[in-house]
Order: C-alpha cells, then structure tokens, then sequence
C-alpha cells in the first residue's frame, strides 16, 4: 500500500497540487487538512484505484467539479454533472446585486432566475433571502431552464440546501411560461460567449462543458435579445433584470436593450477582477 506521501510524491507532477489534495481528500473522505497533516496514511487499494483515475481524468482537463461531482457557491455545496454549467464565482456578483436590490422592494417580489442550470443562484437567494410578512414583503423564487436534465440536478440541489419547499422549477424556453412580470427580479446567466471567445475558452471548458450553456450567436448575445423582447411583450411594471455579460458587450447592449425597452435605465457593474461583468435594467 502507499501513504499518502508516497502518492502526492508520484503524481504532484501531474496534476495541480490543490487538485491533487482535493482528489485524495474526496475519494478517502477527509477534509484536505487531514490530507496535508496525516501524510503517514494508507488509502484502502479501491480507494487507491479511484484517486488513479481521477488523476488520470484531470489530466486530461476534465475540470475537478465534474470529477468531485460537487461544486462551492456563495459558501454553499451543489451537485454539478456534464449536464449543467459549473458555477464560477464572478456569478456570486449577481446573487448579491440581487440581494441588494431586494432591500428596495416594499412588497411583493418575484425573483426568477433564467436559466437556472444546477440551480445556484435561485438556490442561494432562497437560503439567504426570507420574506418579512410583518413589514408586507414577501417573495416567490422560481427558476427555469430548457433542459429537462439541469431542471432535475436543480432539484436535487435545493433539496441538498433545504429550500426545495421555496423555489418552483419551472421547463421553458426563457420567459415563454411567464405571463406576469410585475414587480420581478429576473436575474440570467444565460449564454453570452462569442465564437471567437468561446473558442479561445480553456480545455477543460471547451471539452467537456456544455456548449449549449456557453455559446451564443449574434456576437453573444443572441439570447439575451430573445429575453428582452419576451419582456418587452409583457410589458412589466417594476421589473429590475440583472445579466451577467462579457465585458466587451458593454459597449453594444445598450443598443439593444433600448430597442426593446426604450424608457429603461441600464447600468454597469464590475466584477473582483474589475472586468464589467452585470447589467442592471430597470424598467418602471
């Protein structure tokens, strides 16, 4: 058998050491503590088997959410698979301009969130968010997504983080089971990488997460103008809509939001790494 010394001596090489850590850590069931203080360990030969092929899979630029099965976001655990879109954490920008901007309702919100994927941002505003029925204030939370296969990782997630009784995950393209936006937060993430971003993406991106959940025509944006124009059809009142973007769409968003939504005021926010990253639109 091998300890754990043994092991990060052979294949630290092969792999990033954190990720080797992480494996080991998840296939034998201790925190990555454990791992770096009990070097002296002996894994069980199946356990020994399994951190193998997991090196082996993130080698090949698997990304270590898929491999582990699990993903952090804003502090809490999700289920992720090939099926959904990884969390990344510029997206926890979103979910805190959303909780900002709840402070500002009086009454009731609808917060939907677009594209829910594995869920983590509805999921998340459920767990953070309560309503204050004393004050009048209360909140529904529903997410949708077009694929039936995210709709079911989804649930799993709000029944791991225990909200499963607060959100309704609803099958649809975009907006088109909505018929009343008034008084909503939506908040997407939906696709927005361009061609040529999108091909200059990382391996373990290209390759292995869905593409569908990424990419979109129009120079990215092909999807958020099929949203606006379902919004502008309903014709919301009070309805404040968060996008996360890539930065070089700042520049031409603007355009298209005020074809279809002409009175709306549009603002910009920047990420951690100081890249524009959210475009807040609010329409009265």
């Amino acid at each position: 058998m091998k300890t754990l010394a043994e092991i990060q001596k052979e294949y630290f090489k092969k792999i990033d050491h954190l990720d080797l850590d992480l494996i080991i850590a998840n296939v034998i069931k201790k925190p990555r503590e454990f791992v770096l203080t009990h070097l002296e360990y002996e894994p069980t030969g199946a356990q020994l088997a399994k951190i193998r092929t997991f090196i082996q899979r993130r080698a090949k630029h698997e990304p270590l959410a898929y491999i582990l099965g699990h993903k952090e976001f804003y502090g809490l655990n999700f289920k992720v698979t090939p099926s959904t879109l990884i969390p990344r954490p510029e997206t926890e920008l979103l979910v805190e301009l959303t909780i900002q901007e709840t402070k500002n309702k009086k009454q009731k919100t609808n917060l939907i969130d677009v594209g829910t994927g594995s869920g983590s941002i509805v999921i998340t505003l459920a767990k953070f968010l309560t309503s204050d029925v004393q004050k009048g204030h209360t909140m529904s939370f529903r997410g949708i997504d077009v694929s039936v296969e995210a709709l079911k990782i989804a649930r799993q997630n709000a029944k791991l983080n225990l909200v499963s009784k607060k959100i309704k995950f609803v099958h649809g393209n975009l907006l088109d089971k909505i018929k009343n936006l008034n008084d909503s937060i939506i908040i997407a993430n939906l696709p927005y990488l361009s061609k040529e971003v999108y091909n200059a993406t990382l391996p373990n991106v290209k390759k292995y997460e869905p593409k569908s959940a990424l990419f979109s025509p129009h120079e990215g944006l092909q999807h958020y103008e099929e949203l606006l124009e379902q919004i502008a059809k309903l014709n919301p009142k009070d309805c404040t809509i968060f996008l996360e973007i890539s930065p070089e769409q700042k520049i031409k968003l603007p355009k298209i939001i005020k074809t279809f939504l002409p009175e709306a005021k549009i603002e910009f926010t920047k990420d951690l790494a100081g890249k524009w990253r959210v475009c807040k639109i609010f329409k009265n």
